[in-house]
């Protein structure tokens, strides 16, 4: 009950294809009830010399098969229709909730696992409906025939009761044992998948650093702990199907010596015989299918709690909207008496400043002094323990996400290209072909795009390694511009450019401030000598604010880090 109820909480999309499918197993499962009846009632009249009855009972036994073959391919053609519809909803709410993902997240939700979960795990899940609404008909089924049983003979009843329950008993310790090291081995997979995704993106570093010999011996750990948790998972599944199933078996051996007493006291005929045995095998047939359904189920809710733990994580982390719909901003950017410390450290510590319209204002200090914290407060991953940040002397918290996000802008150092086209790429930003070439032209990657064979539809390779570093910047600040944000926050875009794309870089920032409020972290000492403000960090403190100039001049730290620079 408690596995129904989560996963309808996961998978809200229901429609009239599940309930038919309920239906109709429900009317299919009582239809085959009817078969070792009429075979029981067609040895009855041979035996009997009716042989017109007998006929009879064929031809019907021969609909009974037929509609119940047909009803079970109606089944699995609803179930179907539902599930094709039900895995859409739910990886479009998994990686909805990736996108809340704050910046932490590879800390608490191995990669490996989103990776598996969006995939495999969706899939796993798909018969969760189907399993528990068959093991519920099972028990309607094996209700029924310990009805019929009881009537024919009480004893014969209990005891095919005693049999049964002694199987699930012990099937359902298996069970247990099986999901729990399913779960086991899904964790040593994701340990896998994630290291398989790292190697992929850190080729160059691996090759020259010689260390897949290392990587391999790291793998080969989990690899060994993956096969220690399949092993024992197929040994609690096959302990079920053989060894377990034993007690079905000579259950029935038992039943055979008891029923042929009776055949010799008289107390029974001979297709009533035939009817127990036949009913002993439905019972044990359904016994065994509760438990193959709740072993499929256990597994599968594995699947289900690990897509919920996702969900779960995006859901709690920060997620801010405000009410304010004002689009009018020209971009002033202040922050006023800030403080902010992550996982109890202090990181900003009561800092003030202002970022004008029109200016490019310029953050430096050493690494962990704080700078790409004001970038991610600015937007909006934190909230700031004290103080307040306003743009447009607004709390930046109270503007609607919308209208927010299309108002400022990041270009990170490591920009991320999709794998599809340039023009694909800008258009996820806004799909005008005009403002595409005319963002382009600004930033002076236009006639580069225009000299490649097949122009603004040239497949970009994954991270977009046809592209140089100082292509891929440029082309990630046009798409940038595409957002028609007022605010520009730039991170290090310059850190891995050689010296020519650097000075292209800086010309385009002189020109872009003209209508934007740009704000840069940066190292680069060209970059510190274009801005109109530079702010100074130091231990998470604003240590001084001015021109490169001026700076160079009076404060020693801003002198050592041009030193280092």
């Amino acid at each position: 009950m408690k596995i129904t109820k989560d996963y309808f909480s996961l998978v809200k999309f229901k429609n009239n294809y599940l309930r038919l499918f309920i239906i109709v197993d429900l009317v299919n499962t009582l239809l085959s009830l009817l078969i070792p009846y009429y075979a029981s009632l067609i040895i009855e009249k041979v035996t009997s010399e009716f042989y017109s009855m007998a006929f009879l009972f064929v031809f019907i036994l021969g609909i009974t098969y037929l509609f119940n073959r047909l009803g079970s391919y109606w089944v699995n053609w609803c179930y179907a229709n539902f599930f094709k519809h039900a895995y859409v909803e739910v990886h479009r709410k998994l990686v909805n909730n990736v996108y809340h993902f704050d910046e932490e997240y590879s800390k608490k939700m191995p990669t490996g696992k989103i990776l598996n979960s969006s995939n495999t795990d969706i899939i796993n899940i798909a018969e969760i409906p189907s399993f528990i609404i068959e093991l519920a008909i099972e028990f309607i089924k094996i209700l029924i025939i310990y009805l019929v049983f009881a009537k024919q003979s009480f004893l014969i009843a209990f005891y095919v009761l005693i049999i049964d329950i002694l199987y699930y008993y012990y099937a359902k310790r298996c069970n247990d044992k099986n999901a729990y090291y399913f779960k086991k081995q899904k964790y040593f997979a994701d340990k896998l998948t994630g290291i398989l995704s790292q190697v992929l993106i850190g080729l160059k570093d691996i090759k020259s650093f010689d260390i897949s010999n290392k990587l391999n011996n790291k793998l080969d750990g989990y690899r060994k702990k993956w096969q220690e948790s399949y092993f024992l998972k197929r040994k609690y599944y096959f302990t079920r199907t053989t060894v377990v199933s034993l007690i079905i078996d000579f259950g029935k051996i038992i039943l055979y010596f008891i029923l042929i007493i009776f055949l010799m006291k008289s107390q029974i005929e001979i297709a009533t015989f035939l009817l127990f045995i036949s009913y002993y095998d439905k019972t044990t047939e359904a016994v065994n299918n509760i438990m193959s359904y709740d072993a499929s189920i256990l597994e599968e809710s594995v699947s289900l709690y690990r897509i919920n733990e996702i969900i779960c994580y995006g859901n709690s982390t920060l997620k801010l909207d405000g009410k304010v719909h004002n689009d009018n901003i020209t971009g002033l950017v202040e922050f006023k008496n800030v403080s902010f410390q992550y996982n109890q450290t202090p990181t900003l510590k009561n800092i003030s400043f202002v970022a004008k319209p029109n200016q490019i204002t310029g953050i430096v200090g050493k690494n962990g002094a704080g700078k790409t914290t004001i970038l991610n407060l600015l937007l909006r991953m934190y909230k700031v323990d004290k103080g307040k940040i306003f743009i447009d002397n607004l709390d930046i918290y109270k503007y609607a996400q919308d209208v927010y996000y299309s108002n400022i802008s990041v270009v990170n150092q490591k920009t991320f290209i999709f794998n599809m086209s340039i023009k694909d790429n800008l258009s996820l930003i806004n799909p005008n072909s005009k403002k595409q070439i005319d963002a382009c032209k600004r930033v002076g990657i236009h006639d580069f795009i225009m000299s490649l064979p097949n122009g603004y539809h040239t497949i970009l390779k994954e991270d977009a390694v046809n592209l140089s570093g100082g292509q891929k910047q440029l082309l990630s600040i046009a798409r940038a511009l595409l957002t028609a944000s007022e605010i520009l926050l730039l991170d290090e875009i310059t850190s891995s450019l050689d010296p020519n794309s650097t000075e292209h870089i800086k010309n385009l920032l002189i020109d872009l401030k003209t209508d934007h409020t740009i704000i840069l972290i940066t190292h680069n000492r060209d970059l510190m000598k274009i801005a109109d403000m530079l702010i100074v960090l130091n231990n998470g403190k604003i240590e001084c604010i001015g021109k490169h100039d001026d700076l160079i001049k009076n404060n020693e730290v801003y002198k050592q880090l041009n030193e280092i620079v």
